[in-house]
C-alpha cells in the first residue's frame, strides 16, 4: 500500500465520493464499515474494513469502541498507521472531490496568518466568503463579532493538520440550517493559518494530517456524533498551539450532496458546542498552566462533564495502540 491514505466510514453502497476518491492515483482508500453497511458492499482500489475484519485487528482500541457511532473512522486511522501512513487524509462519503484535489500544502510553509490576541475566536469563513455563515462548532455568541481588522501578516508557519473547506453545502451548524439554510461557494484565497491563541473549529470532512499530528485524530466515542470531531479539533488546536504550530485552512477541494439529517437531532446534539465551547478553551488553557500533558487530557476533560469515563479508558487505549505502532507522543 502507498504511504498516502484516505480513509471514510460509510454505512451506504458505494457513493459517487467513494468512487471519485477510489480513482485518485497513489492514495489507497479505507472504507471502515459499520453494523449497518451492506455486507455485500465492494468497489475496486478500496479497501473495505469489514466488521469481521476490524474484531481481528490487534488494537486495544477495537475491544472499547462502540459500535453504529462515526467514531468508528478511529479503526481506520490506527489500520492506515499499521500500513506506513505518512499522509492521512479522512471525509465523508458525501464529500466529493473536485478535479483539482488534492491541493495540500508542505507543513513547514509561508503564508497569511490572521494574528490578533483580543479575539480568541475567529470564523474562517469570513475570510473565504462574504456571506454571513459560520462554521459547525463555533461558540453562539462570537457569530456576530467583527474584528476590527483582519489582522493578517505573511509569515513562516508550521501546520502538520490543514482543513479544506466544502462548497454548496458546507460543515454548519442545525441553526444555520434551520433559520438560513442557503448553499455557500467560497472564494479561492491563499491559505490562511490561524496563529496560536485564535481557534476555530474543524472537522474530519476534508482534513489532511501529517505523521507529526498523527496523535491529535482520535474521535472520542461517548459523546454525540455531531460532536466528536468539532471536539477532537479543539484539542488538535490546543495542543499544536504549545508547539508554535496550527491548523492551515485551504481552499475548497470538495462540495457537498449531504446526506439526509433530522435537523431537529442535529441541534440537540449540538447543544453543548452551541453553549460550552468558550468554557472548554478555557479549561484547556487552564490545564496548561498546570501539567500539559496530552495524555492526561481526557482525564482532565472527565472531571468537567465533557466525556464519560468509557473516553478516557478508549484514549489511553488508542495511544497504547500508537505508541505499538511507533508514533512519537508528547
Amino acid at each position: 500500500m502507498a504511504g498516502k491514505f484516505i480513509v471514510i466510514t460509510s454505512i451506504n453502497y458505494p457513493t459517487e465520493a467513494i468512487k471519485k476518491f477510489s480513482a485518485i492515483e497513489g492514495w489507497q482508500v479505507i472504507v471502515v464499515a459499520d453494523l449497518k453497511t451492506p455486507q455485500d458492499w465492494q468497489l475496486e482500489n478500496v479497501k473495505l474494513l469489514t466488521v469481521d475484519e476490524q474484531k481481528s485487528l490487534p488494537f486495544e482500541t477495537v475491544k472499547l469502541l462502540p459500535w453504529n457511532h462515526y467514531a468508528r473512522k478511529n479503526i481506520g486511522y490506527l489500520y492506515a498507521i499499521m500500513h506506513g501512513a505518512d499522509l492521512l487524509y479522512e471525509t465523508d462519503d458525501d464529500n466529493i472531490p473536485y478535479s483539482s484535489w488534492p491541493e495540500f500544502y508542505p507543513p513547514a510553509l509561508k503564508t497569511e496568518t490572521y494574528v490578533n490576541r483580543e479575539q480568541r475566536f475567529f470564523n474562517i469563513y469570513s475570510y473565504f466568503c462574504n456571506a454571513h455563515v459560520w462554521p459547525r462548532g463555533f461558540p453562539l455568541t462570537a457569530i456576530n463579532n467583527q474584528a476590527a481588522e483582519m489582522n493578517l501578516v505573511t509569515k513562516h508557519v508550521s501546520a502538520p493538520v490543514q482543513q479544506g473547506l466544502a462548497d454548496l453545502d458546507p460543515d454548519v451548524d442545525a441553526i444555520y440550517r434551520l433559520t438560513i439554510g442557503k448553499q455557500v461557494k467560497f472564494a479561492e484565497r491563499s491559505p490562511l493559518f490561524l496563529a496560536p491563541g485564535s481557534y476555530c473549529p474543524f472537522n474530519s470532512q476534508n482534513t489532511l494530517w501529517y505523521h507529526e499530528a498523527f496523535q491529535y485524530m482520535f474521535l472520542p466515542a461517548y459523546v454525540f456524533s455531531r460532536v466528536t470531531d468539532i471536539l477532537r479539533g479543539y484539542l488538535a488546536q490546543h495542543f499544536l498551539h504549545q508547539k508554535g504550530q496550527g491548523v492551515l485552512f485551504c481552499n475548497s477541494s470538495v462540495y457537498q450532496e449531504r446526506n439526509y439529517h433530522n435537523l431537529l437531532k442535529d441541534f440537540g446534539e449540538e447543544i453543548e458546542l452551541y453553549t460550552r465551547t468558550e468554557e472548554l478553551i478555557t479549561l484547556l488553557e487552564e490545564y496548561s498552566k498546570k501539567s500539559g500533558e496530552f495524555a492526561g487530557i481526557m482525564k482532565y476533560l472527565l472531571v468537567h462533564n465533557f466525556v464519560k469515563q468509557e473516553d478516557v479508558a478508549l484514549f489511553e487505549a488508542w495511544l497504547h495502540d500508537l505508541e505499538r505502532l511507533g508514533v512519537s507522543l508528547s
